[in-house]
């Protein structure tokens, strides 16, 4: 007898439902960046809504952030560790920020609140939202440390509200461990309006089609993105592909190519599996560019829903036929208490760049040549005596994309795990002691190709007060963008600080510890993507 499905029996109910759920999620985005305080959220939109399953397990998502959404059921599977199913009250709420128990770094705040039938919980609203200060060593919260406490709050999965009322003692901890306080139980209480709007959403759908039948849909959602996955992992051909590279360093130590910051990989295809293996990556770094497991897992993740082309619906089911092995204590895995807020945001990235490396031979009509391999993070805080406080500014700033066979890299844009808006100067001038004197494309950093390497972006940062501490978070500082099949690699990111006397002091790609005295101007060029094909060949 044939497994009953909601595919094939009431299909039409099925697609209305499965893409209500991904609309359902835009709009919790939607709420979230009209409700929040900070710049980085309500324009930047650095954050990421999902829907979840009652065992943690992603059914939709927004078109948010891929390093977030590939890392959620791994954040959704510790909280259910600490907190049974059966203990689920309607109005609770659990966050987390755990790199240990799959977060992916401390500022990224994982919130999950259920969403009940008459009896039981049938799925989990749950959004990731980058905070832009948690604590820690330095503003922003983004910076070169040699431990994970040292990078701000650790918040293992915590009740923080308790059938509708907020968890005092909680709120009370956690926001006086924060710079600016007020800012962040903004952007929290936006978060919480979040979540409930998705538990709304999809209550209203169970009221209409029953917890039996949602709780089908969900899962057959993923059913259907599996199956949709497979047809694609049928065109690559079995075999093991292999790549190799190097970040810049970890703050502490730079390296020049053959240093102790080499992350490798084998990939091996059998059928419509992929083992993605790490064995053979360098050990943890004790600078902050460590990746968690959930990081690392999410980069898998994307990379193959990337060479899918967007045609398949990004939830937990796509990721089945995909197997990680990342060695405990390495780059890709490390263990307690290495530091990794970069790991989320700048090797995660480089990582994409090493699996599409190694798997260009086997794809070679959707090859892409480097990328400016970074999400670009700086931070910035000090006193702002026009307005009477202390302010706290993170942002991540675009480069240069790779080129492919389908034509040139895209320009001054966040490519692979971040998927961040344009932050407009106009804001950052308009609440913070800052003037923004450049902010434009690099010409001719895109490698040289067939087709070119995306360009990088050129900004300057200037001062209007004394003693503006700042950090710096990037990479292809020392390794450029590679090109692919003939082409060249794109120009290599450059930093300095300007002084008053219009002297400039280069800076390396993870700097901290470094001031802004009023006038004084920090200078940032992204890295260009690399060209792909011959420069000389003709186009077709």
């Amino acid at each position: 007898m044939r497994k009953k499905s909601i595919v094939h029996d009431d299909p039409i109910t099925f697609e209305v439902v499965r893409s209500d759920l991904y609309a359902i999620c835009e709009e919790m985005k939607s709420v979230m960046m009209r409700a929040s305080f900070s710049p980085l959220l309500s324009l930047s939109a650095d954050l990421s809504c999902a829907i979840l399953d009652h065992r943690g397990d992603v059914v939709a998502q927004g078109n948010d952030i891929p390093v977030h959404l590939g890392a959620m059921p791994f954040s959704a599977k510790g909280i259910l560790e600490s907190f049974a199913l059966d203990s689920w009250k309607p109005g609770d709420a659990v966050l987390s920020n755990d790199p240990y128990s799959g977060g992916s770094h401390l500022p990224d705040m994982t919130l999950l609140s259920p969403i009940f039938d008459a009896s039981s919980v049938v799925g989990f609203s749950a959004s990731r939202v980058h905070w832009p200060d948690v604590g820690g060593s330095a503003a922003g919260s983004s910076s070169v440390t040699d431990e994970i406490v040292k990078e701000g709050i650790r918040v293992p999965p915590v009740k923080i509200i308790k059938a509708g009322e907020p968890d005092r003692g909680l709120w009370t901890l956690l926001f006086a461990n924060v710079r600016v306080p007020h800012d962040r139980v903004g952007d929290f209480q936006a978060q919480i309006a979040c979540n409930a709007r998705g538990v709304e959403r999809v209550s209203e759908q169970i009221t209409r089609y029953g917890g039996a039948q949602m709780r089908r849909i969900f899962s057959e959602t993923q059913d259907q993105s599996q199956h949709m996955i497979n047809t694609i992992l049928d065109k690559i051909p079995d075999g093991t592909y292999r790549a190799v590279h190097h970040l810049d360093g970890d703050g502490f130590t730079e390296d020049a190519g053959n240093g102790p910051f080499g992350i490798s990989v084998m990939i091996e295809k059998r059928a419509r599996r992929l083992c993605f293996d790490f064995t053979g990556t360098d050990k943890q770094a004790k600078g902050p560019i460590n990746s968690p497991f959930a990081v690392t897992a999410s980069v898998c993740y994307y990379t193959m829903l990337a060479l899918a082309g967007g045609a398949v619906p990004p939830n937990s089911g796509a990721y089945r036929g995909i197997e990680v092995v990342a060695p405990e204590g390495s780059l890709v895995n490390p263990v307690y208490p290495a530091p990794v807020v970069a790991g989320n945001t700048e090797t995660s990235n480089r990582m994409v760049d090493v699996l599409l490396d190694a798997l260009a031979p086997a794809i070679p009509e959707r090859a892409v040549a480097g990328s400016y391999g970074c999400a670009g993070v700086f931070a910035l805080g000090g006193w702002d005596a026009v307005r009477g406080g202390r302010f706290v500014h993170y942002e991540t700033i675009g480069g240069g994309m790779g080129a492919s066979a389908q034509g040139p890299g895209i320009d001054g844009h966040r490519v692979h795990m971040g998927n961040t808006m344009n932050l407009p100067c106009e804001a950052i001038e308009a609440s913070m002691p800052l003037r923004i004197d450049a902010y434009e494309l690099i010409d001719e950093s895109g490698g040289a190709g067939r087709y070119a390497g995306g360009r990088g972006v050129c900004k300057v940062i200037r001062a209007l007060t004394d003693d503006i501490e700042f950090s710096l978070l990037y990479e292809r500082g020392l390794h450029p963008a590679p090109g692919m099949l003939g082409g060249e690699a794109g120009r290599c990111a450059r930093f300095a600080m300007e002084h008053v006397d219009g002297t400039k002091t280069a800076l390396s790609s993870k700097t901290v510890g470094c001031r802004l005295m009023k006038g004084e101007g920090l200078w940032i060029e992204t890295a260009g993507g690399g060209g792909w094909g011959e420069p000389h060949e003709p186009d077709d």
